[in-house]
C-alpha cells in the first residue's frame, strides 16, 4: 500500500527549482545582484537529446492520464495538451528547457500537488550527487515572515534564535536580503494572482532568499517599529526540531512545542507543530497527555504545509470519541474514508478518553493539505472552531514517481471531500472567525488570531468551582 502525501511544501520546493511562475514565462526576472543572474530553470545542465526528452515527456503525460481520478482531467483535453507541448519537448536541448515544458504541462490542470522535482534536488537529499544540500546542515535565523499588505513582516520569532538576540522583533519589515530589496521579489508576482497564492509565493521567495547553513552569515535589512532602517548581519543557528526524511522529499525539520496559558481562571493548552511527519506523532501524543487536565486546547497549525495524510486520523482521535469520518479520499477506482481513531490509552498505557474540552485551530494561507483535511474535518463535524485566515485550498492526495530523465513527477491521484461534503481543494478551510495579521498588534507583541482562539475556548470552558 502506498503512503499518500498531502504536502504542498513539495510544490514550493519544486516551483523554486524548475523556475515556474512569472520568471519561467519569460516576463520578469530578478537582476543578477539579487540572485537572478544564475539560471533557475536548470538550463546550464547537460544537454538532453530529443529522444530522451520525448521519452520523459511521454512518460509524465501517460502517468497523469492513467492515475488522475477525474477522467476529464479537470475539464482539460489531455490529448490536446500532449499535441501542443510534445513538439516543444522534442525541441528541448537542455534538461532545464524540458523541465519548463513539463511544468507548463502540469500547470494546465490548474490543481495543486502537480510538480517536477529536479533530479539534482532529489539525489542530493537521498545521499547521491554533489548538490549544495550536502555541504552542511541547514541553518535557521529564528524567525518567520508573512505578506501583510505589500510588505514582508516578521510574524513569529524564536526568543532563543539569532534574530531575537540581534534585536529583531515581530512586526519588523524585511526590506532586503543580501542587498536585494524585497520589493523587487514581490514585483515578480503577477497582479492576477489570487491572494492566498500571492501570500504563498511571497513567503516562498523570501524564505528561499533567507536560506543558509548553520554557522554562515547573512545581511538582512529590516525596518523597525519606528520606521528606522536596521541592517543586520546574522549568523545562522541550528535548525530547531528533528531533521526527518520521507521518500523523495528533501530533509525537513519537524518541530512541535506546547505550553499553557492562564486566562480568566482557566488553563488553556496551546500546541503548535509545523509539519505532518511520523517523527512528531509520539510528541503530539505526549503533549495531549500533558494537557488532559486543561480546560481547553488550541492547535496552532499556521504555516503547516501538510505531510503524511494518514496521520490526520490518529490525531483526530485525540478529540473525537467515536470512529467518524473526517473526510473521504476519492480515487478513480474507489473511495477511502478517513476515520478518526479514538484514543483509549495514553502514552503510559493507562485508560483514557479523548479530550472533551473546547477545541480551536488557527490557520492561515500557508496551512495546506493534511492540515486542511484535519482542520476542516473537525470543523465540519462541529468538534472545533477555526480562527485566522482562509487556508491554502491545496489538499490532493499525491505520490512521487521518478521519470526516465531522473526527475521526480509529483502528482495527485485523488480528490479529498471534507466532512462537510465539499472538496477541500480550492476553497480550503474558511475560519469561523476571520482574523488577519495586523502590524500594530505584531509590533506590540500580540498575536490577534491566537488571542481570538484562546478567548473563544475560554468562554466555552465552564469555570471550575472554587474549592
Amino acid at each position: 500500500m502506498k503512503t499518500f502525501l498531502f504536502c504542498s511544501l513539495v510544490l514550493v520546493l519544486a516551483t523554486g527549482c524548475v523556475g515556474a511562475g512569472r520568471s519561467a514565462g519569460g516576463a520578469a526576472a530578478l537582476p543578477a545582484s539579487c540572485g537572478g543572474g544564475a539560471a533557475t530553470d536548470g538550463s546550464s545542465l547537460a544537454s538532453a537529446p530529443a529522444a530522451d526528452a520525448l521519452v520523459t515527456f511521454d512518460s509524465a503525460w501517460t502517468i497523469i492520464r492513467r492515475t488522475h481520478w477525474d477522467t476529464t482531467s479537470n475539464g482539460v483535453t489531455w490529448q490536446a495538451v500532449r499535441d501542443a507541448l510534445r513538439p516543444r519537448a522534442a525541441a528541448a536541448r537542455t534538461r532545464g528547457e524540458l523541465r519548463l515544458v513539463l511544468a507548463d504541462m502540469v500547470s494546465r490542470l490548474r490543481q495543486s500537488h502537480f510538480s517536477i522535482i529536479p533530479q539534482e534536488v532529489s539525489d542530493a537529499t537521498m545521499g547521491r550527487g554533489d548538490g549544495a544540500a550536502r555541504q552542511g546542515a541547514s541553518g535557521s535565523l529564528g524567525f518567520d515572515t508573512r505578506l501583510v499588505g505589500s510588505a514582508m513582516l516578521v510574524t513569529s520569532i524564536d526568543t532563543g534564535g539569532p534574530a531575537w538576540q540581534a534585536g529583531v522583533r515581530t512586526g519588523w519589515e524585511v526590506e532586503s536580503v543580501r542587498g536585494c530589496p524585497s520589493a523587487a521579489r514581490l514585483a515578480l508576482l503577477p497582479e492576477s494572482l489570487e491572494p492566498r497564492r500571492r501570500a504563498l509565493f511571497a513567503w516562498q521567495g523570501t524564505t528561499m532568499a533567507l536560506g543558509g547553513q548553520a554557522g554562515d552569515t547573512i545581511t538582512v535589512g529590516f525596518r523597525d517599529a519606528h520606521a528606522t532602517a536596521r541592517p543586520l548581519t546574522l549568523t545562522y543557528g541550528a535548525e530547531r526540531g528533528t531533521i526527518t526524511k520521507f521518500g523523495n522529499l528533501p530533509p525537513l525539520a519537524a518541530a512541535l512545542d506546547w505550553h499553557r496559558v492562564q486566562r480568566d481562571g482557566r488553563t488553556i493548552g496551546v500546541i503548535r507543530f509545523n509539519i505532518w511527519m511520523p517523527v512528531l506523532a509520539a510528541q503530539f501524543d505526549a503533549a495531549v497527555d500533558s494537557l488532559r487536565g486543561a480546560d481547553a486546547i488550541v492547535l496552532d497549525v499556521r504555516g503547516n504545509p501538510g505531510g503524511v495524510g494518514g496521520m490526520s486520523m490518529g490525531f483526530a482521535g485525540h478529540f473525537l470519541d467515536s470512529a467518524v469520518a473526517i473526510g473521504e479520499m476519492v480515487q478513480r477506482g474507489g473511495t477511502m474514508r478517513f476515520m478518526a481513531n479514538p484514543r483509549r490509552v495514553d502514552t503510559r498505557l493507562r485508560a483514557v478518553t479523548p479530550f472533551r474540552g473546547p477545541l480551536a485551530l488557527v490557520v492561515d494561507p500557508l496551512s495546506a493539505s493534511t492540515t486542511e483535511i484535519f482542520a476542516g474535518g473537525l470543523q465540519g463535524l462541529g468538534r472545533a472552531s477555526v480562527f485566522g485566515t482562509q487556508s491554502a485550498g491545496q489538499a490532493l492526495p499525491s505520490v512521487p514517481e521518478r521519470l526516465p530523465n531522473g526527475d521526480i513527477l509529483y502528482h495527485a491521484i485523488a480528490n479529498f471531500i471534507g466532512a462537510n461534503g465539499k472538496p477541500v481543494e480550492g476553497d480550503g478551510v474558511t475560519p469561523n472567525q476571520l482574523v488577519s495579521p495586523d502590524r500594530r498588534a505584531l509590533l506590540d507583541g500580540r498575536d490577534p488570531a491566537l488571542d481570538a482562539a484562546i478567548t473563544w475556548v475560554t468562554r466555552q470552558a465552564p469555570r471550575r468551582p472554587v474549592p
